[in-house]
């Protein structure tokens, strides 16, 4: 390996660990948004306000919208 070429600060395994995490991070903020939006609410601003709290926090608001912010399965299934 050439001397020039050659960066001893950022191991090549920890700069691939960091690019699958920042995709895994783009797809699943993606994901919520799309989800968001593709849902139906009683309420007005609900989609704004989950759109903001998925922006504002990304990973833990997305975890949130998944685990407690969408409809129940049946209720989605009467519409």
């Amino acid at each position: 390996m050439n001397e020039s070429t050659y960066n001893p600060t950022i191991p090549l395994w920890m700069d691939i660990i960091f690019t699958v995490f920042v995709l895994a991070w783009i797809f699943i903020t993606i994901s919520a948004l799309v989800a968001i939006v593709r849902t139906d609410f009683d309420r007005s601003g609900g989609k704004f306000w989950w759109c903001a709290l998925v922006i504002a926090v990304p990973v833990l608001g997305a975890a949130v919208w998944f685990l407690f912010g969408r409809l129940p399965r049946d209720s989605r299934s009467r519409t």
